[in-house]
């Protein structure tokens, strides 16, 4: 990417950190399956995604001011350099991996499952879809808020400046950064009940988000500061649901699991934003700007799909 000097360069190298980037949180997932004792899988999951916030805290003002200084060709060349070092490091630290899993949370059949059986006992579970729905409904909300429509409605609907609207969506990522590890920690602490846990959490995460709907005059930043620390703070707590994904079934093909559960975390993003775009562009705009009703509505189609797979999701199996 950083050495690209036409299009399709670029788009190749674009391809490239995805493919590259791919495995790496669903491969560490599965580390902490291999490596770890169940009773500290929540924790770890919601540790290593409270660090990837942090990183996207630093990939915005840090990263534009070196690439400021010193260019953003140069910026990705080392970029590149140190994820290759870290590439090595993981793989030198890892390169004793047992094939046994200390997992002892669920049965591991002895016996091979195959990738189309295994493919066939997670699409045909009612509880994998009920996991799936929260993960589209979760991360596809959030990232619709923070990387796209809560910054245009604080800037054009509620007067505040750039830089003051930027502000106030930093405490979405201090909230991921500190829900995260105490939701993890809590549904390792209540493993047997994780389902619980996730649920406490989805339910605080909807009744953030029923604020933004309009219903209420909301102008002091506090308040949108309060508001935004807990959609961060609950929408991290819910990382928990991968583990109850993870003890839903066997120990064989939990990475699977988790990896087709991601899979409708990035089908969220990717399909969330362009819909509730479309949402607010089906209003006429006023002074070059979308009225507060395209915003309210679009807000309240999050809370909605939210709150519909909160209630889904509370049908599901405890574990397996």
């Amino acid at each position: 990417f950083a050495f690209g000097d036409t299009f399709h360069a670029v788009f190749f190298g674009r391809v490239l950190i995805g493919a590259g980037m791919a495995p790496m949180l669903m491969g560490a997932f599965k580390t902490f399956i291999l490596r770890y004792p169940p009773e500290q899988f929540a924790t770890l999951v919601g540790l290593i995604s409270a660090v990837g916030t942090t990183g996207n805290i630093f990939a915005a003002s840090p990263l534009a001011f070196l690439t400021s200084t010193i260019g953003w060709r140069t910026t990705f060349i080392i970029t590149g350099f140190i994820t290759i070092l870290l590439g090595f490091l993981v793989f030198w630290i890892l390169r004793g991996e047992k094939t046994e899993s200390r997992n002892t949370s669920a049965p591991l059949d002895k016996s091979e499952i195959g990738i189309w059986q295994s493919i066939r006992l997670i699409i045909s579970s009612l509880a994998f879809w009920q996991f799936g729905a929260v993960a589209f409904f979760r991360y596809g909300v959030f990232v619709s808020l923070q990387g796209l429509w809560l910054g245009p409605y604080l800037i054009y609907i509620k007067g505040f400046s750039p830089v003051q609207a930027g502000n106030l969506l930093i405490l979405l990522a201090v909230g991921v950064i500190l829900g995260s590890p105490i939701g993890g920690r809590l549904s390792d602490h209540y493993s047997q009940s994780r389902k619980g846990v996730a649920l406490v959490g989805l339910s605080f995460y909807c009744l953030s988000l029923f604020p933004l709907i309009g219903l209420w005059r909301i102008e002091h930043p506090l308040l949108f500061g309060l508001i935004f620390f807990f959609i961060g703070f609950f929408h991290g707590s819910v990382m928990s649901i991968y583990a109850h994904a993870k003890d839903s079934f066997p120990i064989a093909i939990s990475g699977l699991v988790i990896t087709y559960l991601n899979f409708f975390t990035m089908a969220g993003a990717a399909l969330f934003m362009p819909v509730i775009g479309k949402v607010i562009e089906s209003f006429p705009r006023v002074n070059n700007a979308y009225p507060a009703e395209a915003y309210h509505l679009a807000f309240l189609i999050c809370f909605v799909g939210m709150s519909a797979s909160a209630i889904f999701y509370a049908f599901s199996p405890k574990k397996r």
